[in-house]
């Protein structure tokens, strides 16, 4: 346990009777990149300041390098917490240039020392020649270095980054993301993040965590997110996909409208026979993911094309089944049909998530 950095365990926060995060636990080793996602009103935020130190929390405990800096009785102030902070609106000081910026929180350094963490700084995001500038002479790229910068120059522990790229256009926003995660692992930087982005997090964090209504319902990689999911929320939250009715037949079999699936032998991340007796005598949800769905014309499996969404080299089709079910699937942009058109696919997929059909 010596390379963990944060631990939530069972962490929960009120104002009053409004529970706004439940039971919350979690840990982020020393050196990884975690993310909270959400969507609005699920809680990331208020779990991103309860860590920060900006609210109390009113059960579990929050400890930042073995030492446990809140509980129900006890809460560390933010500024002994050596926590550094990114703001979804970057905070900056309009009277003060980029340098003035970044050493805004290194007044315990010699003058010496201080203008070195700066260069060094200005360095490590790419912005030495824009010193002298001021905030409003910047782009919001350029902001969010500038910002980026003056919270990791006092060497925070932690870094706490809320929602760092919504301001952003989504072409920067991606090429953000994957510089913030190159400098934070080539400085050792252990965060935590905002997000209510997939994409985002998935461009950036090591470790995710999907809230909803409060709670943490996975704290986990982006693989198993999107292949182990904890339950039917993260499956529908996470990644696209339908979720097709399946009857069990027995024998590790589960019938669709699409044909039987079974065990194909081949290291399943979650075998069939397995989901059968877990919902024996059940009906079950099968989750389709766009690429599960292939398109083949010399198929007698037909489907009509609903609705269609360009993509580049790839366009996601919605098609409609026999039934009237609804599923996803991605076919090359070569293959450019009109909504109302029928084609041919077949089922190819190669891991099954499946859960109890609702009620």
């Amino acid at each position: 346990m010596d390379s963990v950095l944060l631990q939530l365990n069972n962490v929960r926060q009120a104002y009053g009777e409004q529970v706004v995060i439940h039971d919350v636990s979690l840990i982020l080793q020393k050196g990884q990149i975690g993310c909270l996602l959400g969507p609005s009103g699920c809680g990331k935020t208020t779990a991103l300041r309860s860590i920060a130190g900006f609210e109390r929390i009113s059960a579990g405990e929050i400890l930042l390098d073995g030492i446990c800096v809140s509980n129900a009785n006890f809460c560390m102030p933010p500024e002994q917490r050596r926590i550094g902070m990114v703001f979804q609106d970057y905070a900056l000081f309009p009277h003060l240039d980029v340098a003035g910026n970044i050493g805004f929180g290194l007044h315990r350094l010699t003058k010496p020392e201080r203008e070195r963490r700066v260069d060094e700084m200005l360095k490590i995001v790419h912005l030495t020649s824009l010193s002298k500038r001021y905030p409003h002479e910047l782009s919001g790229g350029q902001q969010q270095r500038v910002a980026l910068a003056r919270a990791l120059a006092p060497r925070p522990t932690l870094l706490l980054l809320d929602e760092p790229f919504s301001n952003l256009d989504v072409s920067l926003r991606e090429q953000l993301s994957r510089e913030v995660r190159d400098i934070l692992k080539d400085q050792g930087i252990t965060a935590i993040l905002v997000t209510h982005d997939q994409a985002e997090a998935f461009a950036i964090a090591d470790e995710i965590g999907v809230m909803h209504h409060g709670e943490m319902q996975q704290w986990d990689t982006a693989f198993n997110l999107y292949h182990r999911p904890a339950n039917r929320f993260v499956a529908d939250f996470v990644g696209q996909g339908v979720f097709l009715p399946g009857k069990i037949i027995g024998d590790g079999q589960i019938e669709t409208e699409l044909g039987v699936l079974k065990d194909n032998g081949t290291g399943q991340l979650q075998p069939i026979s397995e989901i059968c007796a877990k919902f024996e005598d059940c009906m079950v949800e099968v989750l389709l993911r766009p690429d599960d769905i292939v398109y083949d014309n010399n198929s007698p499996l037909r489907a009509i094309i609903t609705y269609k969404a360009f993509q580049g080299a790839e366009i996601l089709y919605t098609l409609s089944l026999k039934s009237g079910a609804k599923v996803l699937s991605l076919i090359s942009s070569h293959h450019n049909y009109l909504i109302g058109q029928e084609i041919g696919i077949r089922l190819e997929i190669d891991d099954i998530v499946a859960f109890k059909q609702a009620l």
